[in-house]
């Protein structure tokens, strides 16, 4: 009777423990692949943006000691400065709706917009100062300064700098949430010691019935086949999940790398137009393949649905505990009626 109850109740335990170390690490895995990694290729997109944009600006302005150049008096500024201020507040707002992000840094964000309004604002000042360089050399310097060029000390409020500090955050959350924590690791080795203790169980029933009743149990190996399986399926999904934070945290890693090449801008000016044009264009690759990888990573280990599979499968795991302590009770009633017919 003790084994009827207590194959079960270990069955069912280690389960359990099963289901919430896999559900634990599932859940900040689709927090990492929908919010965390998505809201960090935006915010890269936006620094990017905004590096090449303030090229841009200065080099059709002539920077702080210059000269505008002579299509400046006719055109402006062109097509392709407001164009990447565009591209920058759109990334801006991807990243805010992404989810990724604390109250403190939505708050952030739209100090950032904020700011890069100011920017436009003092860089179309200064291209209306066309007739007087110190005005507009005034202007671009203001400017410069609000923008920042993302390598500013700890604490620096320039909207770069304040990019940079975003993405560190961000990239620090998503470690957080990668790994074994506390919490996964414990319930993952408790999940371990119990599934042990199930086959322990199982095999010394089966050992039990036949020395004692002379029955070759299939049926109560066939019911903790299951139980088996499921776990077996949860193990390997959480081990999956791991491999999953870790491909993310590499496309994290990938993200802070991305840059627009200041000294490719630097080299010439016959050749610096084309030059931050190729490095924006680097800069969009670079971000897309590291999102295509992930993609491709993660449908091996992280494929759709595989959590609401897993969480589906402890439905026949459970019955199949159930049905080991059923049938244990069966055998101990027929064994009890033998006994006394014996007598």
């Amino acid at each position: 009777m003790t084994r009827s109850v207590l194959l079960p109740v270990v069955a069912l335990t280690a389960l359990g423990l099963a289901a919430v170390a896999h559900s634990v690490p599932a859940g900040r895995t689709e927090q990492l692949r929908d919010r965390h990694a998505p809201a960090l290729a935006e915010l890269t997109r936006t620094r990017v943006s905004l590096t090449l944009a303030r090229y841009e600006a200065e080099r059709r302005l002539g920077g702080v000691a210059g000269q505008p150049l002579r299509q400046t008096a006719l055109v402006g500024l062109g097509e392709r400065y407001p164009s990447l201020l565009a591209q920058a507040a759109q990334s801006l707002n991807n990243a805010a709706q992404t989810g990724a992000l604390r109250r403190s840094q939505e708050q952030e964000i739209r100090v950032v917009s904020g700011l890069v309004v100011a920017y436009d604002g003092l860089i179309d000042w200064a291209n209306d100062q066309q007739n007087s360089d110190g005005l507009r050399r005034a202007g671009l310097a203001y400017a410069a300064g609000l923008l920042g060029d993302g390598r500013g000390p700890e604490g620096s409020t320039a909207v770069l700098d304040r990019l940079r500090t975003l993405e560190r955050e961000l990239r620090a959350d998503a470690a957080r949430r990668s790994g074994w924590s506390a919490l996964t690791a414990g319930t993952a080795l408790a999940a371990v010691v119990a599934a042990l203790l199930f086959v322990l169980l199982v095999v010394g029933t089966l050992a039990f019935l036949r020395r004692r009743i002379r029955v070759h149990s299939l049926p109560l190996a066939g019911c903790a086949a299951p139980v088996l399986l499921v776990l077996a399926l949860l193990g390997f999904g959480t081990a999956g999940q791991h491999r999953s934070q870790q491909y993310i945290g590499q496309t994290v890693a990938a993200l802070a790398r991305v840059s627009a090449d200041r000294d490719a801008a630097d080299r010439g000016a016959g050749n610096r137009i084309r030059d931050e044009i190729e490095s924006q264009i680097l800069a969009e690759r670079t971000i897309a393949r590291e999102r295509d990888r992930l993609a491709v990573r993660l449908a091996d280990t992280h494929p759709p649905g595989w959590t609401r599979w897993t969480a589906l499968a402890l439905i026949p795991g459970a019955a199949a505990a159930l049905a080991c302590g059923y049938t244990l009770f069966h055998y101990n009633r027929r064994h009890l009626m033998i006994r006394r017919r014996t007598r």
